[in-house]
């Protein structure tokens, strides 16, 4: 319930109580605005310091045709964000493994990404060219797994920018990474709709009351799409504000639909603990058999 509902008369906080009462238990259009990674706005790298590994084998340069790593998030289909992916090696890994076991990724074959090889130990391994999917070696940053970045080369060594947070190339789709704090591995998405060649990463498992620990200044928003949590570049709208998609609001909150206000920024709370949330508030359960949970609780929103 909005704060600025709170002065209004006695006999309109009786309505309120009954569609509050209503709402409990609704299923329906909260994943409506809460869209897949797979029509997200960008969010990933723009403009990276693309370089070659070191001599290698003898891979021509001249095949590597990357400019443009430029990257953002971008989530459709009703469900909210998220990435899978996983298989025999799902989680990218940051190593550099021997010269002759180096998987090279075509059509640039430069370099490995799942697991990563063929760069230097200060690079990364990262798809340059998004639309064919060719891959370069960038110098690496110090932005670890999860953190805020706008471009892969503000990430640590393996890592790279995608949906605006820090995280690993990952192998085959809608497996399970195996890194540590990581979910499911799934494609990537930029511009929003458009499937990235090559470029599959994995979720970044995370606390949805909570996001700091694993997401630092991000937050965490619920893929519905792939029913995991992920580090996601976090907005700006606070508490009850008017908000159109899933990341518009700040670090905690979500934006799901209250049949009262019609889409806003609500807490996330534990179904059936209304001590959650505010005065006269309610955790709803939004979400239906596509809730998240938490310690075995059911995950809603506060309305």
């Amino acid at each position: 319930m909005k704060p600025s509902q709170s002065f209004v008369s006695l006999f309109l906080l009786g309505t309120l109580a009954a569609a509050g009462a209503c709402a409990e238990g609704s299923t329906s259009t909260a994943t409506d605005l809460v869209e897949p990674k797979q029509s997200k706005e960008p969010t990933e790298p723009a403009d990276e310091s693309v370089t070659l590994p070191p001599g290698d084998d003898g891979d021509s340069t001249d095949d590597d045709d990357t400019s443009s790593s430029g990257g953002s998030n971008s989530k459709p289909d009703g469900g909210s964000s998220g990435k899978p992916d996983g298989g025999s090696s799902s989680s990218g890994s940051s190593g550099t493994p021997d010269a002759g076991s180096c998987a090279k990724v075509p059509p640039s074959n430069v370099c490995g990404l799942a697991p990563q090889c063929g760069c230097a130990s200060n690079q990364t391994c990262d798809v340059t060219d998004k639309t064919n999917g060719a891959v370069s070696c960038i110098l690496a940053g110090g932005g670890p797994q999860g953190s805020l970045c706008t471009t892969s080369s503000q990430c640590a060594v393996g890592l790279t920018c995608a949906y605006g947070a820090c995280r690993p190339h990952c192998e085959t789709e809608n497996s399970a990474c195996t890194g540590a704090g990581l979910g499911i591995c799934g494609q990537y998405y930029d511009p929003p709709g458009t499937a990235v060649p090559n470029a599959k990463v994995c979720t970044i498992t995370c606390d949805l009351r909570n996001p700091s620990a694993a997401c630092g200044s991000n937050t965490c928003i619920w893929d519905g799409s792939v029913k995991a949590t992920d580090c996601d570049a976090a907005g700006t709208k606070a508490l009850y504000d008017t908000c159109t998609k899933y990341n518009d609001c700040k670090p905690g909150l979500a934006c799901a639909y209250n049949p009262l206000w019609g889409y806003e920024c609500e807490r996330w709370c534990r179904v059936g603990t209304n001590s959650d949330c505010g005065l006269l508030e309610r955790c709803v359960d939004v979400y239906g058999a596509d809730a998240p949970m938490q310690g075995g609780t059911k995950l809603g929103h506060c309305q």
